[in-house]
Order: structure tokens, then sequence, then C-alpha cells
């Protein structure tokens, strides 16, 4: 289990980031202040779309549970990316937190989604692959491409009647921070090199393109692991400078 999933700032700031960008790949149209306003204080700071709200509502509340499978190292499975869907998906769709029934489309591909009466056979499959793969490397490359190979798979899947990508890069997150990798967020401003590698299953450039990603993001880990150290040597130091006690009494000085 990575150290960095206790340390709430961060994944407090992750949460935000997430939100922000991951709706935002998909039209939501809120500001990573906004986001920031709606997780951290429970306020909405202006008038906006019910949809938008909950969209970036629901990641305040997939949060807790996403980081306690972490904390119980919990592997992914069926059950488990239906309840994260379940609840990144709340109040938006009537289905949340269940597979696929209809058969469904991503404009522009040329390809079909996995048949509904196939997808649970089809996701333990790429399950089932990328605990193989995570078994057999040792290498954190290695670890990352089996990452990215299998959100490309699960979109192609298409699981779910909605929230596909949300659900997707919400994995992708999971299994980086279970593998002790930075994890990967894609940011609104790179949709479309990161659609281009999904649609043409690119996944050396994906790979090249998540490592810089990476990069950045270890950065902002660094920074909040550094504020926390501070934090805990200014309170150690306030407390050696408090006069010891003998009988709840105060010794003179």
């Amino acid at each position: 289990m990575p150290n960095i999933i206790n340390n709430e700032s961060y994944m407090l700031d992750l949460c935000v980031r997430m939100a922000h960008h991951s709706t935002a790949i998909e039209g939501n149209t809120l500001s990573q202040n906004d986001s920031a306003s709606i997780i951290l204080d429970g306020y909405i700071p202006r008038a906006v779309r019910e949809q938008e709200f909950y969209e970036i509502r629901n990641y305040k509340f997939v949060l807790p549970f996403f980081i306690d499978n972490l904390r119980k190292q919990t592997k992914l499975d069926n059950e488990l990316i239906k309840d994260f869907h379940k609840i990144i998906m709340q109040d938006l769709i009537y289905n949340n937190g269940s597979f696929k029934t209809i058969e469904n489309i991503i404009i522009g591909a040329d390809f079909e989604p996995t048949k509904p009466y196939l997808v649970a056979t089809e996701m333990k499959n790429i399950i089932d692959n990328l605990y193989y793969r995570f078994s057999n490397y040792k290498n954190d490359d290695d670890k990352l491409r089996a990452i990215l190979d299998f959100h490309i798979k699960f979109e192609r899947i298409h699981p779910f009647s909605d929230g596909n990508g949300r659900s997707g890069r919400l994995l992708m997150v999971y299994s980086c921070l279970e593998q002790n990798l930075a994890p990967i967020v894609i940011p609104q401003d790179k949709k479309v090199a990161y659609i281009s590698y999904l649609r043409n299953a690119d996944i050396d450039n994906f790979l090249i393109f998540a490592k810089e990603l990476q990069k950045e993001e270890q950065l902002k880990q660094d920074k909040f692991i550094n504020n926390a150290l501070d934090s805990t040597k200014s309170k150690n130091l306030n407390k050696s400078k408090q006069k010891p006690k003998l009988n709840n009494f105060e010794i003179g000085m």
C-alpha cells in the first residue's frame, strides 16, 4: 500500500483534479476552482447545471471508498468496478452500477464495443490479464504499460451504458496507486492526444505520454510529502518548548 494515500491533503487535491479534468473531457464546463469549492467546501460557488454539479460532487463521494479499498489492498474485479461506477454516476443515470444490457456505440470508432452478454466475461479476462502481468513484471514501465493496455481494452469493451470514460480513468488512478506508481490524471487540454491513443490503440505513444504526466504528478506528490514533514517538525518543536510537568504541576525553570 503506497504511503501517499495516507496524505489527506494530497488525496483531496488529487480528487479535485480528477473530478475537474475527467468530467471536462466529457464536456463539463465547471472550472477547477468550482470543483474545489464543491469537493472541499461543500459549496456551490455560482449557478450551475444540476448535471454538472452531480458529476463533480460524486468524486467527493467516491474518494473515501476509493481510499478504503486501496488500504485493504482490494484487487479490481467486476463487482468493485461496478461499485465505483455506481458512485461516480449517482443521480446521473438510472442504471449506475450495472453493466450495459443494450448495445452501445462509440461515435467515429472503427470497431464495435463488446456485446452486453459478453461484457462480464471480457471484463474478467482483462482483469485477470492485468494482475497476471503485475505478478510477473518488476519494472515500473512494464506495469504502467499493463495499466494503459487495460484502459484501452476497457474503453473498447465499453461495459456501461454511460460513464465509461470517467470510470476507466478512475481505474487507471486506482491501479497506479495500487502498484505504488504516480497516478495518471489526463489534463483536459491533452484530450485530443489522449483520445487518439485510445482510438488507435497506440500503446507505445500512450506510454510516453503517461510517463510525462507521471513526472509532473511525482513533483506534486513530493511537495505534499515535504509539506507534511515540515508540519510534523513544527508540531514536534512546539511540543519540545512546553514546560515538563510533574504530577500535574509545572516545574519552575
